[in-house]
């Protein structure tokens, strides 16, 4: 499942957003333009998106944010995996600037296939050998190895 996931995943070398709000927007229009979600279920998502930071910040620390949402909108989880070289203040656990978020959107009915990713890419955060190669990667085809490799 999660080979399939990283064969699928968006990946967006260089947000240009300076704000949370700023960086979710960027994010899902990309996702729309990559028909990873329907451009008529972009305000519902993005909506949920931000109810899902209403309760509390996705930014988990050593620069990594983790926001996400199960909706009825998506037929099949996808990811957004997006590098900010400048930082994004996403109001994380520790107060740092973001420079790497996963955007998880999956459907309604994929509660376990949600949380196994969550749990994957909670560990990706904590590793600074994920980070570190994340930040230094040349482009998609280097980010989707790393993907694969750390799903070993």
């Amino acid at each position: 499942m999660l080979r399939d996931l990283i064969d699928s995943t968006l990946i967006i070398e260089c947000v240009q957003a300076g704000s949370k709000g700023d960086a979710l927007d960027e994010i899902l229009r990309l996702a729309v333009k990559a028909k990873l979600l329907a451009a008529k279920k972009f305000a519902a998502v993005r909506k949920l998106l931000q109810e899902r930071e209403d309760l509390g910040s996705t930014g988990i620390g050593n620069g990594v944010a983790v926001p996400h949402v199960k909706t009825v909108d998506i037929a099949k989880t996808c990811m957004i995996l997006a590098r900010s070289v400048e930082g994004i203040p996403f109001s994380s656990v520790d107060g740092k600037d973001v420079h790497t978020v996963f955007m998880l959107l999956a459907p309604a009915d994929a509660a376990e296939e949600h949380l196994q990713v969550l749990r994957w890419i909670s560990t990706l955060a904590r590793s600074g050998d994920f980070r570190r190669f994340f930040s230094d990667a040349a482009g998609e085809a280097e980010i989707r190895d790393l993907l694969h490799e750390m799903c070993e």
